[in-house]
Protein backbone atom coordinates (compact mmCIF):
# COMPACT_ATOMS: atom_id res chain seq x y z
CA UNK A 1 0.00 0.00 0.00
CA UNK A 2 1.25 3.40 -1.23
CA UNK A 3 1.15 6.51 1.31
CA UNK A 4 1.87 10.02 0.84
CA UNK A 5 5.05 9.93 0.83
CA UNK A 6 5.50 8.22 -2.19
CA UNK A 7 4.31 10.51 -4.21
CA UNK A 8 6.86 12.34 -6.65
CA UNK A 9 7.76 15.61 -5.50
CA UNK A 10 6.18 17.19 -8.65
CA UNK A 11 2.99 15.59 -7.18
CA UNK A 12 3.45 17.00 -3.83
CA UNK A 13 4.16 20.19 -5.15
CA UNK A 14 0.51 20.54 -7.30
CA UNK A 15 -1.39 19.10 -3.85
CA UNK A 16 0.65 21.58 -1.69
CA UNK A 17 -0.16 24.58 -4.75
CA UNK A 18 -4.34 23.71 -5.06
CA UNK A 19 -4.34 24.78 -1.00
CA UNK A 20 -4.57 28.29 -2.38
CA UNK A 21 -5.82 27.81 -5.56
CA UNK A 22 -9.40 26.69 -5.48
CA UNK A 23 -9.35 26.16 -9.19
CA UNK A 24 -6.98 24.48 -11.71
CA UNK A 25 -5.70 23.03 -14.90
CA UNK A 26 -3.27 20.45 -14.74
CA UNK A 27 -2.09 19.93 -18.09
CA UNK A 28 -0.17 16.77 -17.08
CA UNK A 29 1.37 13.58 -19.48
CA UNK A 30 0.32 10.81 -19.42
CA UNK A 31 2.11 8.59 -16.83
CA UNK A 32 2.55 11.05 -14.53
CA UNK A 33 0.07 10.28 -11.92
CA UNK A 34 -2.50 12.67 -12.60
CA UNK A 35 -5.18 10.86 -10.75
CA UNK A 36 -3.84 10.15 -7.83
CA UNK A 37 -2.43 13.63 -7.89
CA UNK A 38 -6.04 15.05 -8.10
CA UNK A 39 -7.34 11.95 -5.72
CA UNK A 40 -5.20 13.61 -3.03
CA UNK A 41 -6.20 17.86 -3.41
CA UNK A 42 -9.86 15.83 -3.12
CA UNK A 43 -8.78 13.53 0.05
CA UNK A 44 -7.83 17.13 1.69
CA UNK A 45 -11.15 18.99 0.82
CA UNK A 46 -14.84 18.90 2.23
CA UNK A 47 -17.85 17.75 0.89
CA UNK A 48 -18.59 15.74 -1.84
CA UNK A 49 -16.77 15.52 -5.25
CA UNK A 50 -17.90 15.24 -8.60
CA UNK A 51 -15.78 13.57 -11.54
CA UNK A 52 -16.75 13.70 -15.48
CA UNK A 53 -14.21 11.51 -17.62
CA UNK A 54 -14.22 8.85 -20.53
CA UNK A 55 -16.66 5.49 -19.55
CA UNK A 56 -13.59 3.28 -19.54
CA UNK A 57 -11.95 5.62 -17.17
CA UNK A 58 -14.59 6.34 -14.71
CA UNK A 59 -15.21 2.45 -14.63
CA UNK A 60 -11.62 1.62 -14.59
CA UNK A 61 -9.23 3.64 -13.30
CA UNK A 62 -10.36 6.51 -10.32
CA UNK A 63 -11.84 4.02 -7.64
CA UNK A 64 -9.06 1.36 -8.60
CA UNK A 65 -5.65 3.82 -7.81
CA UNK A 66 -7.84 5.08 -4.66
CA UNK A 67 -7.61 1.95 -3.48
CA UNK A 68 -3.62 1.67 -3.91
CA UNK A 69 -2.98 4.64 -1.42
CA UNK A 70 -3.25 4.80 2.60
CA UNK A 71 -4.82 8.53 2.08
CA UNK A 72 -7.52 7.41 -0.47
CA UNK A 73 -8.70 4.49 -0.06
CA UNK A 74 -11.55 5.18 2.42
CA UNK A 75 -12.96 7.64 -0.02
CA UNK A 76 -16.67 5.66 -1.35
CA UNK A 77 -17.55 6.01 -4.73
CA UNK A 78 -20.85 6.26 -6.57
CA UNK A 79 -20.62 4.22 -10.48
CA UNK A 80 -23.20 6.64 -12.13
CA UNK A 81 -23.18 4.35 -14.85
CA UNK A 82 -25.65 1.60 -16.61
CA UNK A 83 -29.87 2.14 -17.17
CA UNK A 84 -31.50 5.29 -15.94
CA UNK A 85 -32.32 3.40 -13.02
CA UNK A 86 -28.76 2.46 -12.27
CA UNK A 87 -28.15 5.59 -12.59
CA UNK A 88 -30.14 7.60 -10.06
CA UNK A 89 -29.34 4.62 -7.67
CA UNK A 90 -26.09 6.06 -7.80
CA UNK A 91 -27.09 9.40 -7.85
CA UNK A 92 -29.01 8.93 -4.57
CA UNK A 93 -26.19 6.94 -2.46
CA UNK A 94 -24.33 8.50 0.16
CA UNK A 95 -20.62 8.49 -0.97
CA UNK A 96 -17.99 11.22 -0.82
CA UNK A 97 -17.07 11.00 -4.98
CA UNK A 98 -19.05 10.26 -7.96
CA UNK A 99 -18.11 9.49 -11.15
CA UNK A 100 -20.24 9.90 -14.45
CA UNK A 101 -18.92 9.62 -18.20
CA UNK A 102 -19.63 12.73 -20.56
CA UNK A 103 -21.69 11.25 -22.54
CA UNK A 104 -24.59 11.31 -19.46
CA UNK A 105 -23.45 15.06 -18.42
CA UNK A 106 -26.84 16.27 -20.09
CA UNK A 107 -28.96 13.32 -18.30
CA UNK A 108 -27.38 14.06 -14.73
CA UNK A 109 -27.67 18.15 -14.93
CA UNK A 110 -31.97 17.27 -15.93
CA UNK A 111 -32.30 15.11 -12.52
CA UNK A 112 -34.24 16.90 -10.02
CA UNK A 113 -32.01 16.20 -7.10
CA UNK A 114 -28.72 16.21 -7.21
CA UNK A 115 -26.22 15.67 -4.32
CA UNK A 116 -24.31 18.87 -2.88
CA UNK A 117 -20.97 18.84 -4.64
CA UNK A 118 -18.72 21.26 -3.62
CA UNK A 119 -15.60 19.96 -6.22
CA UNK A 120 -16.05 19.08 -9.98
CA UNK A 121 -13.75 17.12 -11.26
CA UNK A 122 -13.03 17.08 -15.60
CA UNK A 123 -11.00 14.70 -16.26
CA UNK A 124 -9.67 14.32 -20.37
CA UNK A 125 -11.27 17.87 -20.38
CA UNK A 126 -10.59 18.44 -24.18
CA UNK A 127 -13.75 16.60 -24.36
CA UNK A 128 -15.44 19.49 -23.98
CA UNK A 129 -13.42 22.07 -26.12
CA UNK A 130 -16.51 21.98 -28.53
CA UNK A 131 -18.52 25.67 -27.15
CA UNK A 132 -21.72 24.30 -29.49
CA UNK A 133 -22.27 20.53 -28.05
CA UNK A 134 -24.92 20.29 -25.48
CA UNK A 135 -22.74 18.65 -22.85
CA UNK A 136 -20.46 21.83 -23.24
CA UNK A 137 -23.63 24.25 -22.53
CA UNK A 138 -25.20 21.77 -19.70
CA UNK A 139 -22.08 22.02 -17.61
CA UNK A 140 -21.14 25.97 -18.57
CA UNK A 141 -24.72 26.41 -16.99
CA UNK A 142 -23.84 24.37 -13.74
CA UNK A 143 -20.27 25.44 -13.17
CA UNK A 144 -20.72 27.95 -10.45
CA UNK A 145 -22.53 26.18 -7.99
CA UNK A 146 -18.99 24.47 -7.50
CA UNK A 147 -16.57 26.01 -5.31
CA UNK A 148 -13.43 24.17 -6.67
CA UNK A 149 -13.38 23.08 -10.02
CA UNK A 150 -9.95 21.27 -11.67
CA UNK A 151 -9.50 20.20 -15.08
CA UNK A 152 -7.42 17.28 -15.91
CA UNK A 153 -5.63 16.14 -19.44
CA UNK A 154 -2.34 15.37 -21.19
CA UNK A 155 -3.71 17.05 -24.83
CA UNK A 156 -5.59 20.19 -24.10
CA UNK A 157 -4.98 21.30 -27.71
CA UNK A 158 -5.20 18.31 -29.60
CA UNK A 159 -6.22 20.44 -32.51
CA UNK A 160 -5.03 23.97 -31.78
CA UNK A 161 -5.02 26.93 -29.21
CA UNK A 162 -9.24 26.96 -30.20
CA UNK A 163 -9.39 24.20 -28.37
CA UNK A 164 -8.53 25.88 -25.24
CA UNK A 165 -11.49 28.63 -24.74
CA UNK A 166 -14.24 26.31 -22.99
CA UNK A 167 -11.58 24.27 -20.96
CA UNK A 168 -9.65 27.63 -19.19
CA UNK A 169 -13.80 28.57 -19.07
CA UNK A 170 -14.46 26.09 -16.83
CA UNK A 171 -11.74 27.62 -14.32
CA UNK A 172 -12.28 30.78 -14.57
CA UNK A 173 -15.75 31.49 -16.54
CA UNK A 174 -14.15 33.67 -18.99
CA UNK A 175 -11.92 35.75 -17.09
CA UNK A 176 -8.91 35.51 -19.06
CA UNK A 177 -9.60 34.00 -22.25
CA UNK A 178 -12.95 36.39 -22.96
CA UNK A 179 -16.43 35.69 -22.24
CA UNK A 180 -17.22 34.09 -25.82
CA UNK A 181 -15.21 32.02 -28.52
CA UNK A 182 -15.96 35.04 -30.61
CA UNK A 183 -14.43 37.59 -28.69
CA UNK A 184 -11.33 34.88 -28.36
CA UNK A 185 -10.84 34.24 -32.14
CA UNK A 186 -10.88 38.04 -32.56
CA UNK A 187 -8.51 38.72 -30.51
CA UNK A 188 -5.89 36.26 -31.13
CA UNK A 189 -6.07 34.42 -34.53
CA UNK A 190 -6.93 35.18 -37.88
CA UNK A 191 -7.83 33.15 -40.99
CA UNK A 192 -5.64 30.79 -41.98
CA UNK A 193 -7.89 29.44 -45.14
CA UNK A 194 -11.31 30.29 -46.92
CA UNK A 195 -13.91 28.58 -48.95
CA UNK A 196 -12.77 30.93 -52.62
CA UNK A 197 -16.42 30.92 -53.26
CA UNK A 198 -17.77 32.18 -50.37
CA UNK A 199 -15.34 33.29 -48.19
CA UNK A 200 -16.32 31.17 -45.32
CA UNK A 201 -13.25 30.46 -42.88
CA UNK A 202 -12.26 26.38 -43.15
CA UNK A 203 -9.69 26.91 -40.26
CA UNK A 204 -8.02 29.70 -38.11
CA UNK A 205 -4.29 30.50 -36.73
CA UNK A 206 -2.88 31.97 -34.09
CA UNK A 207 -1.67 35.54 -34.50
CA UNK A 208 1.90 36.70 -33.85
CA UNK A 209 3.01 35.84 -30.14
CA UNK A 210 -1.00 35.45 -29.87
CA UNK A 211 0.25 31.82 -28.43
CA UNK A 212 2.76 33.63 -25.77
CA UNK A 213 0.22 35.79 -24.52
CA UNK A 214 -2.57 33.13 -24.17
CA UNK A 215 -0.01 30.81 -22.43
CA UNK A 216 1.01 33.94 -19.77
CA UNK A 217 -2.58 34.54 -19.21
CA UNK A 218 -3.35 31.44 -18.18
CA UNK A 219 -0.20 30.37 -16.61
CA UNK A 220 -1.54 30.89 -13.13
CA UNK A 221 -4.69 28.94 -12.78
CA UNK A 222 -2.94 26.14 -15.42
CA UNK A 223 0.56 23.84 -14.84
CA UNK A 224 2.05 22.07 -17.79
CA UNK A 225 4.06 19.09 -16.93
CA UNK A 226 5.72 16.80 -19.50
CA UNK A 227 6.78 13.27 -19.27
CA UNK A 228 10.10 13.83 -20.21
CA UNK A 229 11.27 16.29 -17.86
CA UNK A 230 10.12 13.45 -15.05
CA UNK A 231 10.02 10.40 -16.06
CA UNK A 232 12.48 7.78 -17.03
CA UNK A 233 11.10 6.59 -20.28
CA UNK A 234 11.74 3.75 -22.55
CA UNK A 235 13.55 3.80 -25.67
CA UNK A 236 11.31 5.05 -28.52
CA UNK A 237 11.47 4.49 -32.12
CA UNK A 238 9.17 5.79 -35.12
CA UNK A 239 8.85 4.61 -38.30
CA UNK A 240 6.94 5.39 -41.45
CA UNK A 241 6.81 2.85 -43.95
CA UNK A 242 6.28 3.94 -47.24
CA UNK A 243 4.83 0.78 -49.52
CA UNK A 244 4.42 0.53 -53.16
CA UNK A 245 0.87 0.41 -54.86
CA UNK A 246 -0.61 -2.53 -57.01
CA UNK A 247 -0.96 -0.86 -60.12
CA UNK A 248 -4.98 -2.41 -59.73
CA UNK A 249 -5.24 -0.47 -56.91
CA UNK A 250 -3.58 2.39 -57.31
CA UNK A 251 -5.74 3.34 -61.23
CA UNK A 252 -8.64 3.06 -59.01
CA UNK A 253 -7.64 5.73 -55.97
CA UNK A 254 -6.55 7.98 -58.44
CA UNK A 255 -9.60 7.49 -59.77
CA UNK A 256 -11.64 8.27 -57.31
CA UNK A 257 -9.69 10.96 -55.97
CA UNK A 258 -9.90 12.63 -59.37
CA UNK A 259 -13.70 12.08 -59.95
CA UNK A 260 -14.92 10.99 -57.02
CA UNK A 261 -16.80 7.86 -58.66
CA UNK A 262 -14.97 4.94 -59.69
CA UNK A 263 -16.01 1.36 -60.40
CA UNK A 264 -14.57 -1.23 -59.17
CA UNK A 265 -15.38 -5.46 -59.61
CA UNK A 266 -18.43 -4.17 -61.51
CA UNK A 267 -19.36 -1.77 -58.47
CA UNK A 268 -19.97 1.71 -59.03
CA UNK A 269 -18.41 3.78 -55.58
CA UNK A 270 -18.90 7.22 -54.92
CA UNK A 271 -17.92 10.24 -52.65
CA UNK A 272 -20.50 13.06 -52.54
CA UNK A 273 -18.02 15.76 -50.72
CA UNK A 274 -14.93 16.16 -49.98
CA UNK A 275 -14.87 15.51 -46.64
CA UNK A 276 -16.87 11.88 -47.72
CA UNK A 277 -14.14 11.35 -50.27
CA UNK A 278 -11.16 11.43 -48.27
CA UNK A 279 -12.91 9.22 -45.51
CA UNK A 280 -13.07 7.08 -48.86
CA UNK A 281 -9.50 7.53 -49.70
CA UNK A 282 -8.48 5.84 -46.39
CA UNK A 283 -10.36 3.07 -46.39
CA UNK A 284 -8.95 2.74 -49.95
CA UNK A 285 -5.37 2.69 -48.83
CA UNK A 286 -6.37 0.23 -45.85
CA UNK A 287 -7.47 -2.03 -48.86
CA UNK A 288 -11.19 -2.12 -49.01
CA UNK A 289 -13.85 0.13 -48.93
CA UNK A 290 -17.33 0.28 -48.65
CA UNK A 291 -20.02 0.57 -51.26
CA UNK A 292 -23.05 2.71 -51.39
CA UNK A 293 -24.91 -0.59 -49.55
CA UNK A 294 -22.11 -0.97 -47.25
CA UNK A 295 -21.24 -4.27 -48.50
CA UNK A 296 -17.12 -4.41 -48.64
CA UNK A 297 -15.54 -4.14 -52.17
CA UNK A 298 -11.40 -5.43 -51.73
CA UNK A 299 -8.88 -3.64 -53.13
CA UNK A 300 -5.81 -4.56 -52.47
CA UNK A 301 -3.84 -6.48 -49.83
CA UNK A 302 -0.22 -4.86 -50.31
CA UNK A 303 -0.48 -2.85 -46.51
CA UNK A 304 -2.37 -6.33 -45.33
CA UNK A 305 0.87 -8.11 -46.53
CA UNK A 306 3.36 -5.43 -45.55
CA UNK A 307 2.51 -6.01 -41.66
CA UNK A 308 2.62 -9.47 -41.14
CA UNK A 309 5.64 -9.84 -43.00
CA UNK A 310 6.57 -7.65 -39.88
CA UNK A 311 5.20 -9.41 -36.79
CA UNK A 312 7.75 -12.28 -36.14
CA UNK A 313 8.02 -12.66 -32.67
CA UNK A 314 7.78 -9.47 -31.61
CA UNK A 315 4.27 -8.61 -29.32
CA UNK A 316 2.46 -6.51 -31.34
CA UNK A 317 -0.28 -4.10 -30.66
CA UNK A 318 -2.46 -3.24 -33.56
CA UNK A 319 -4.18 0.05 -34.44
CA UNK A 320 -6.79 -0.20 -37.09
CA UNK A 321 -10.01 2.25 -37.55
CA UNK A 322 -12.18 0.45 -40.33
CA UNK A 323 -14.54 -2.59 -39.40
CA UNK A 324 -13.48 -4.12 -42.46
CA UNK A 325 -9.90 -3.45 -41.29
CA UNK A 326 -10.24 -5.91 -38.05
CA UNK A 327 -11.88 -8.88 -40.29
CA UNK A 328 -9.21 -8.40 -42.94
CA UNK A 329 -6.88 -8.36 -39.91
CA UNK A 330 -8.32 -11.23 -37.94
CA UNK A 331 -8.54 -13.34 -41.27
CA UNK A 332 -4.80 -12.99 -42.07
CA UNK A 333 -3.43 -12.88 -38.37
CA UNK A 334 -5.36 -16.11 -36.41
CA UNK A 335 -3.50 -16.01 -33.14
CA UNK A 336 -4.54 -12.22 -33.09
CA UNK A 337 -6.81 -11.20 -29.87
CA UNK A 338 -9.23 -8.58 -30.39
CA UNK A 339 -9.42 -6.31 -26.77
CA UNK A 340 -12.07 -5.35 -25.12
CA UNK A 341 -11.33 -2.92 -22.58
CA UNK A 342 -12.86 -4.05 -19.66
CA UNK A 343 -11.27 -7.73 -20.20
CA UNK A 344 -8.82 -7.69 -17.55
CA UNK A 345 -7.61 -11.54 -18.18
CA UNK A 346 -6.72 -10.45 -22.05
CA UNK A 347 -4.79 -7.83 -20.48
CA UNK A 348 -2.92 -10.15 -18.06
CA UNK A 349 -2.34 -12.68 -20.67
CA UNK A 350 -1.07 -9.63 -22.91
CA UNK A 351 1.49 -8.29 -20.38
CA UNK A 352 2.71 -11.52 -19.74
CA UNK A 353 3.66 -12.42 -23.32
CA UNK A 354 0.68 -14.89 -23.98
CA UNK A 355 -0.75 -13.07 -26.45
CA UNK A 356 1.68 -12.16 -29.41
CA UNK A 357 -0.92 -9.55 -31.14
CA UNK A 358 -3.40 -7.35 -30.07
CA UNK A 359 -6.16 -5.83 -32.02
CA UNK A 360 -6.87 -2.16 -30.87
CA UNK A 361 -9.47 0.34 -31.90
CA UNK A 362 -7.85 3.84 -30.81
CA UNK A 363 -11.11 5.60 -29.28
CA UNK A 364 -11.87 2.33 -26.98
CA UNK A 365 -8.34 2.11 -25.64
CA UNK A 366 -7.12 5.37 -25.59
CA UNK A 367 -7.22 6.64 -21.69
CA UNK A 368 -6.99 4.80 -19.08
CA UNK A 369 -5.60 0.99 -20.10
CA UNK A 370 -1.72 0.06 -18.88
CA UNK A 371 -0.75 -2.35 -21.92
CA UNK A 372 3.33 -2.49 -20.92
CA UNK A 373 4.92 -5.50 -22.26
CA UNK A 374 8.16 -6.31 -21.40
CA UNK A 375 8.40 -9.85 -22.45
CA UNK A 376 11.11 -10.58 -25.73
CA UNK A 377 13.68 -7.73 -26.53
CA UNK A 378 11.43 -5.18 -27.59
CA UNK A 379 7.28 -4.11 -27.85
CA UNK A 380 5.88 -2.70 -30.72
CA UNK A 381 2.87 -0.30 -32.15
CA UNK A 382 1.73 -0.99 -36.02
CA UNK A 383 -0.62 1.54 -37.26
CA UNK A 384 -2.54 0.00 -39.63
CA UNK A 385 -5.04 3.06 -40.61
CA UNK A 386 -4.49 6.13 -39.57
CA UNK A 387 -6.19 8.03 -37.82
CA UNK A 388 -6.82 12.10 -38.45
CA UNK A 389 -7.34 12.68 -34.56
CA UNK A 390 -4.11 13.66 -33.17
CA UNK A 391 -5.42 12.99 -29.57
CA UNK A 392 -6.63 9.63 -30.35
CA UNK A 393 -2.80 9.13 -31.78
CA UNK A 394 -1.06 10.34 -28.59
CA UNK A 395 -3.54 8.63 -26.15
CA UNK A 396 -2.93 4.79 -27.56
CA UNK A 397 0.32 5.16 -27.81
CA UNK A 398 0.68 6.07 -24.10
CA UNK A 399 -0.85 2.72 -23.78
CA UNK A 400 2.43 1.20 -24.14
CA UNK A 401 4.77 3.88 -24.48
CA UNK A 402 4.84 5.11 -21.20
CA UNK A 403 6.37 4.49 -17.57
CA UNK A 404 7.15 0.88 -16.72
CA UNK A 405 8.07 0.16 -20.03
CA UNK A 406 10.97 -1.38 -19.58
CA UNK A 407 11.81 -2.59 -22.75
CA UNK A 408 11.97 -0.47 -26.32
CA UNK A 409 9.23 0.44 -28.16
CA UNK A 410 8.90 0.95 -31.94
CA UNK A 411 5.82 2.83 -33.32
CA UNK A 412 5.01 2.08 -37.10
CA UNK A 413 3.38 3.83 -39.58
CA UNK A 414 2.16 2.12 -42.67
CA UNK A 415 1.51 4.62 -45.96
CA UNK A 416 0.64 3.90 -49.10
CA UNK A 417 2.80 5.79 -51.47
CA UNK A 418 1.46 9.21 -52.74
CA UNK A 419 -1.59 8.77 -50.71
CA UNK A 420 -3.72 10.61 -48.33
CA UNK A 421 -1.61 8.71 -45.60
CA UNK A 422 1.23 10.80 -46.00
CA UNK A 423 -1.12 13.56 -45.15
CA UNK A 424 -2.22 12.09 -41.92
CA UNK A 425 1.09 11.59 -41.13
CA UNK A 426 2.02 15.59 -41.24
CA UNK A 427 -1.26 16.28 -38.79
CA UNK A 428 -0.24 13.59 -36.21
CA UNK A 429 3.38 14.84 -36.63
CA UNK A 430 2.24 18.57 -36.12
CA UNK A 431 3.65 19.55 -39.66
CA UNK A 432 0.42 20.66 -40.82
CA UNK A 433 -3.41 21.27 -39.54
CA UNK A 434 -5.93 19.05 -40.27
CA UNK A 435 -8.07 21.59 -43.25
CA UNK A 436 -4.92 21.52 -45.85
CA UNK A 437 -4.14 18.55 -45.31
CA UNK A 438 -7.53 17.65 -46.73
CA UNK A 439 -6.92 20.06 -49.56
CA UNK A 440 -3.63 18.65 -50.35
CA UNK A 441 -4.44 14.79 -50.25
CA UNK A 442 -7.46 16.19 -53.14
CA UNK A 443 -4.21 18.04 -55.18
CA UNK A 444 -1.73 14.70 -54.23
CA UNK A 445 -1.09 13.50 -57.73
Amino acid sequence: MLTLENLHPYQQRLVQESKTQPHAGLFVDMGLGKTITALTIISQLEGKTLIIGPKAVVKNVWKQEAGNWTHTEKMKFALIVGSPQERLKALQSDSTVYLINVENVVWLFEQASLPRWKTLVIDESSRFKNPSSKRWKTLKGQLKTFEHRYILTGTPTPKSYLDLWTQVGILDLGQRLGKSMTSYKEKFFEPDTRDRRTGMVWSWKLKPNAKEQIDALIGDICVSLKKEDYLTMPQRQDIVHTIEWEKAAKQAYNTMRKEMVVEVDEETLTAASAGVLTGKLLQMTAGSIYSETKEVIHIHDTKLEYLTDMLEDTPTIVFYNFKHSLKRLQGAIPEAVLLDPDDEKTIALWRSGKVSVLLCHPKSVGIGLNLQCNVGDTAQIVWFDLPWSSEDYLQANARLFRQGQEKPVIIHHLTMQKSIDSQVMDVLEGKIDMQNALMNALKLQ
